[in-house]
């Protein structure tokens, strides 16, 4: 190697490792293999810090917070109230009276894992949104660190992410996902006489119910693997057709 290269230069001042200390690594190991309580699942950062909002994502908004016992509607309660009371969030403080919680999807995928998600409309319209992904059990209430939550913000397409757009409805949350080996879909209807709703694509062709009180769905798809867009269309309980929508996977 060239002394007076790049390469041999920086080879020069890299520092010299120091020698293993066996007894030390050994012992380190033991106390690890002897601790019972298991090591979080590390979760997709981009997918936490960042909700698909059909086919578009929000930025910016999210944060880890603990959450409280009393069932986990009051769990979420108290997550976004404690997120809403933080001066430094994004919509401040003057965003009115938080609603009531409200169950959007829960998924239990082919693994067991378990992702939940739900929103609270503030009396000033502001969108909250509240979820846990893989390291709740569905049991009780989540707990410390197993939600994540976030209010108003931004959504940008993917098509044209410089142009953002406020997050100011329920149905705008949503999305399909496909960061991980099975994909999911969730969102919120923007029809609320709709029951349930026909998804189509690559591979899928199925129908989802819808719940009354959210207008939320959401599914695992492991038959998505292909696809790279779903088409959604809302239902009334007639069967009639009320609008359609494409939700877009981010890459």
């Amino acid at each position: 190697m060239n002394p007076h290269s790049l390469e041999g230069q920086i080879t020069a001042l890299a520092p010299v490792p120091e020698a293993l200390d066996q007894e030390w690594a050994d012992a380190t190991l033991a106390r690890i293999l002897a601790d019972d309580a298991p090591l979080p699942r590390r979760r997709d950062g981009r997918r936490l810090a960042a909700i698909a909002v059909a086919g578009v994502l929000t930025v910016g908004t999210g944060t880890a917070v603990a959450a409280a016992s009393g069932g986990s509607i009051e769990a979420v309660r108290d997550v976004l109230q404690n997120y809403l009371a933080k001066p430094n969030t994004s919509v401040g403080n003057d965003v009115g009276t938080l609603g009531t919680p409200q169950l959007v999807a829960e998924i239990r995928r082919s693994d067991g894992r378990l992702f939940a998600f739900w929103i609270a409309i503030t009396s000033k319209g502001v969108v909250c949104h509240a979820h846990t992904d893989g390291v709740w059990n569905g049991e009780g209430a989540p707990s410390p660190p197993h939600l994540e939550s976030g209010c108003g913000g931004e959504i940008v397409d993917p098509t044209r992410v410089d142009t953002p757009i406020p997050l100011e409805r329920p149905d705008q949350v949503g999305g399909f996902f496909k960061d991980e080996g099975e994909p999911i879909l969730y969102g919120v209807s923007p029809y609320p006489e709709a029951v349930e709703v026909h998804v189509q694509g690559v591979g899928v062709d199925r129908s989802l119910p819808i719940r009354p009180a959210s207008h939320g769905f959401g599914a695992a798809l492991p038959e998505a693997t292909g696809a790279d867009s779903l088409s959604l269309t809302f239902l009334d309980a007639a069967g009639r057709p009320l609008g359609s929508t494409t939700y877009i996977a981010p890459d």
